[in-house]
């Protein structure tokens, strides 16, 4: 299924923080919720007005999702919107962190606030979609293709931390961040966003080895959901 993908460039604030300060800074944080919570109304009264036309984006829709950017960013910026076409007339609307975890509780806050629209159905974060789903995908990172099927994984284990190398053909220092980003994507697809970024410290991503003895000790790509549920049930054991 075609997903409509929607991202607003990730500003980062230095914030400078002092003692005598302190009072000020919770007053500013207070203040800025209530601003926040003020925007996320505002955006969902403007999606109730333009429903209509917004359940038609796939007639233009560069210029519709370009408007849905311009009002989703006024709450914060580094989210994503992804729209997909209808399925049995329900149409589905993703808000995602797009796996910055301080934007987590925004994302929770947005669809917390989501009216209930008949043929609309409003989801927090990226969802994990059935193995068999993943099987013969093909993710295109610019243009670097990327193939659950052919890529394998290796974990890193250090105490109750779990990091992730995954491998794929084709990577180089130039392709790097382009296979990264379009790796991520993928493991939103594979594990979900939310279980992708609180129960896996890191990924990194590298070439495919070559020799069947450096082959011999990754496991398939496709099975990183379970051997992730299942690190997590041995730990809470």
């Amino acid at each position: 299924m075609i997903k409509f993908l929607l991202l607003i460039p990730i500003l980062t604030l230095a914030l400078i923080s002092c003692n005598s300060q302190t009072t000020k800074q919770a007053e500013k944080d207070r203040s800025g919720s209530f601003k926040r919570q003020d925007q996320i109304e505002k955006f969902w009264k403007w999606f109730l007005a333009n429903e209509r036309a917004l359940r038609d984006f796939q007639k233009n829709p560069d210029s519709t999702l370009t408007e849905v950017l311009d009002n989703v960013k006024k709450i914060q910026s580094g989210l994503a919107i992804e729209f997909e076409p209808p399925k049995n007339n329900i149409l589905n609307v993703t808000v995602s962190a797009n796996g910055d975890i301080e934007l987590f509780p925004i994302v929770k806050e947005i669809i917390e606030k989501a009216p209930k629209i008949e043929g609309w159905h409003f989801v927090a974060f990226r969802q994990r979609i059935p193995s068999d789903k993943v099987k013969g995908m093909v993710l295109r990172a610019e243009n670097h293709e990327l193939k659950p099927d052919n890529m394998r994984f290796f974990p890193v284990v250090s105490g109750d931390s779990l990091d992730i190398i995954i491998y794929a053909n084709g990577v180089t220092e130039e392709n790097y961040n382009q296979v990264a980003y379009g790796g991520l994507l993928l493991i939103d697809n594979i594990l979900g966003e939310y279980d992708g970024v609180t129960k896996v410290r890191s990924y990194d991503f590298q070439n495919m080895p070559t020799t069947q003895e450096e082959l011999k000790g990754l496991k398939p790509l496709l099975n990183l959901a379970e051997y992730v549920d299942n690190f997590h049930k041995i730990k809470h054991k």
